[in-house]
């Protein structure tokens, strides 16, 4: 019997019990199907189903990892996120029914939410290379890019005080400084571990100097981007948003800008052709201002909010089964792409 099998069969035993005390009328429970991709950077993720008379539900297991990162240390901050985005309006993200504290049940705090049927757009290797976004048509391509930034302006929408526990005691609307200062510099305080890292700090400070006023203040994703989005499995409409895990406050533009900037991330920095058919550039910001009603005209200072994120996750390792292989030298094209969009914005463009 292999590791894997005595995981899932342990996984089973203690948690069916659980689950039929859940139910209504307690019915015996069996857990089956079980499989544990390898993924997963704040929490497992264990996919199952759990059979009982006269029903059946397919769900998914998110459980807390030991983690280095004081900001992915609670799998409930993923769990709030989703309940409040669940209650406050009709975004697509999974059905969470079951939550437990008590580490004494699965080894560590989980919560159970529904496993949706769909596909993802790979990230190893890259969906600019090869996958189902590479065989589709470049309309469809196109179809499949917006209708993701059409959810994520939906989750956009919703009102910033249906979150008070990402609030951290704001009366006012969330804008670029409280998300560099409660996000962006709580991560690099972190993964700096002492070291000064001039590069990212006179960034740091630069961005929060010359922050623009926010024109709307909302949820922040964190990681928006094509592969945190399920779309059907037989068309490219959205059929959840998922991993939530670092959510925030702040404007809408800093998803937006992340989600194009990942889509460079996973083509020339991986040293692979950009696709046809993802927007970028002004043909982007442009879809962004139509979709969301307004001007977006300093859209450059969050590509580099963007860029900065992402050279500070590449500071150091996240301590978990995930190793990032942090460098002894900042990645070059990180940093080249941080100093582009500082230059850009610099340049009023």
């Amino acid at each position: 019997m292999t590791e894997a099998t005595t995981q899932a069969d342990d996984f089973a035993r203690q948690l069916a019990p659980w689950l039929s005390a859940r139910l209504p009328d307690a019915p015996p429970v069996e857990i089956v199907e079980v499989k544990e991709p390898a993924q997963g950077f704040s929490s497992r993720t264990v996919l199952f189903t759990a059979r009982w008379p006269g029903g059946e539900r397919q769900l998914v297991a998110r459980i807390q990892r030991d983690v280095a990162v004081p900001m992915l240390a609670d799998v409930f901050h993923q769990y709030r996120v989703m309940r409040a985005i669940a209650t406050s309006s009709t975004v697509k993200v999974p059905n969470i029914d079951f939550a437990e504290t008590d580490p004494s049940v699965l080894g560590a705090p989980f919560f159970l939410m529904d496993r949706i049927d769909g596909r993802v757009p790979p990230d190893f290797p890259s969906y600019h290379a090869q996958g189902w976004v590479a065989d589709l048509t470049t309309a469809d391509r196109t179809r499949c890019w917006w209708n993701g930034i059409e959810e994520m302006a939906r989750l956009h929408r919703i009102d910033w005080r249906c979150f008070p526990f990402l609030a951290h005691g704001t009366q006012t609307p969330p804008d670029a400084v409280f998300y560099l200062d409660r996000f962006v510099g709580n991560w690099f305080d972190w993964a700096r571990n002492g070291q000064p890292f001039p590069v990212i700090a006179e960034a740091l400070a630069f961005l929060k100097d010359n922050a623009p006023p926010a024109a709307q203040s909302g949820l922040v994703w964190n990681d928006a981007r094509l592969g945190n989005t399920m779309y059907t499995a037989n068309g490219v409409a959205v059929a959840s948003l998922f991993d939530f895990e670092v959510a925030t406050l702040g404007p809408p533009e800093v998803d937006l800008a992340h989600w194009v900037y990942l889509d460079e991330v996973f083509s020339e920095n991986f040293g692979v052709p950009r696709i046809d058919g993802l927007p970028c550039g002004p043909e982007a910001v442009a879809g962004f201002e139509r979709i969301y009603g307004r001007a977006m005209p300093q859209f450059s200072y969050y590509m580099a909010v963007a860029a900065l994120k992402i050279l500070i996750l590449s500071v150091r390792n996240y301590g978990n089964d995930k190793d990032m292989g942090a460098p002894e030298a900042l990645p070059d094209f990180l940093v080249n792409r941080l100093g582009y969009y500082l230059g850009e914005f610099r340049a009023g463009r």
